[in-house]
């Protein structure tokens, strides 16, 4: 199970009427439930999501405390945000240990091949990725997870008290609806002119211990809509305890 919450703006948020070539304002918020079957060498696993978009995400206030805490200005166009929807949607997604190399308690390394699928309000597409990862123990576990992916993925069966490795991912997109790109479902407001491809890639480092995980991470995007000026690049830290 998890919950999560996510804000949306444009690039410009000074402005109190947003850019409208640019993409709206949105916020969600939403739970989510997985059931995940697997075995050494591929995964399999079924997510679906409930939540709500629009003003009762609590997203603007969520942000604009984040930015006081920081001395950070405000922004100032929540108030064209997209409007109160209920949010369904699905994920279904299977990854492969396609080769592996090395000694696994020394220097090794391997291949994962990652596909999947989402259905929903929220987002409707396909995506399909290539991971390469390399480094001292690493574990026969299946990688890391997509922002629009799966989200947590299970921990190692190994038991090695210790281990890093680098990754490297290249993957892509094909999109027929992000309701942060092309606006509320049953009802007319901002959006753009959403782009049916975009391009990822991600690159980063895991350190872990026994229960354990840190990961830190870069992530750059293509270009999702029209009049996006370049693709989007961030970097992303999480920990991990398991039981």
């Amino acid at each position: 199970f998890d919950l999560g919450q996510v804000m949306v703006t444009p690039a410009d948020t000074s402005r109190v009427a947003p850019d409208p070539r640019d993409r709206p304002y949105a916020g969600l918020l939403f739970v989510g439930a997985s059931w995940q079957r697997f075995a050494t060498d591929h995964y399999a696993a079924l997510k679906l999501i409930t939540g709500i978009v629009g003003p009762e995400s609590l997203a603007e206030q969520t942000q604009k405390s984040v930015h006081r805490a920081f001395g950070i200005a405000q922004p100032r166009g929540w108030d064209h945000q997209l409007r109160t929807e209920p949010i369904l949607n699905a994920v279904y997604e299977r990854r492969w240990r396609a080769q592996a190399w090395g000694d696994s308690d020394r220097w090794n390394g391997d291949a994962l091949l990652v596909g999947g699928t989402m259905l929903g309000n929220v987002l409707t597409q396909a995506y399909a990725q290539v991971q390469v990862r390399a480094g001292w123990r690493t574990p026969r576990d299946f990688g890391t997870s997509l922002i629009r992916g799966i989200g947590a993925l299970p921990p190692a069966r190994d038991a090695a008290s210790w281990g890093a490795h680098v990754f490297a991912c290249l993957g892509g997109f094909a999109v027929a609806r992000n309701i942060t790109l092309d606006g509320n479902s049953f009802r007319s407001g901002p959006s753009v002119t959403r782009r049916p491809l975009a391009a990822a890639a991600e690159a980063g480092i895991v350190v872990r211990g026994r229960g354990w995980q840190l990961t830190a991470s870069w992530i750059a995007w293509g270009r999702e809509f029209d009049a996006q000026p370049r693709r989007a690049e961030f970097g992303t830290v999480a920990f991990s305890v398991f039981r």
